[in-house]
């Protein structure tokens, strides 16, 4: 997993990081136990509520991790991150996006539980055969999106 420059300030919200997995393989991620992913494309879906912000949590999910904390901690060494969804407001949408983003085609939620414990989400790690398109997503996320929202996308690799 390459390092890659967040540009992005303290500012809190939400984010999609989406990764492609060219290889499929098995983890243990901690208290859920082994689990396991396919090739294709994973979504996982989180916010940045804490000190630092969409920097420091985006920053810390793209880099190895030597003392696992979340789920992703577990898995990220095996993905390559590509893009990055984001909103930089102060509203929690973690859920509405799990929940939108697994009705986009294709896509599944397999490993359940996954980013998930502190809610009643089936999981917040959606995999889908394709490259996920943004502009699918932006139209199912149109009615939960307030006005003054600023969503926008960071490709890291085509």
């Amino acid at each position: 997993m390459a390092n890659h420059s967040i540009p992005l300030s303290k500012q809190q919200g939400t984010y999609a990081l989406v990764f492609k997995c060219g290889t499929p393989f098995r983890a243990v991620a901690g208290r859920l136990g082994p689990i396991s992913l396919t090739t294709g494309y994973w979504v996982y879906v989180g916010s940045a509520f804490g000190p630092g912000g969409l920097h420091s949590r985006l920053a810390h999910h793209l880099k190895p991790s030597t003392r696992p904390h979340w789920h992703l901690d577990y898995i990220k060494h095996a993905l390559h991150p590509i893009e990055i969804w984001v909103t930089a407001d102060e509203v929690k949408r973690e859920h509405d996006w799990a929940g939108k983003i697994s009705t986009l085609k294709g896509a599944t939620r397999p490993i359940e539980g996954f980013g998930a414990s502190d809610c009643q989400c089936l999981s917040h790690l959606i995999h889908l055969p394709r490259r996920p398109d943004y502009s699918q997503f932006l139209k199912q996320t149109e009615k939960i999106k307030p006005a003054d929202s600023a969503f926008f996308r960071l490709v890291l690799d085509k």
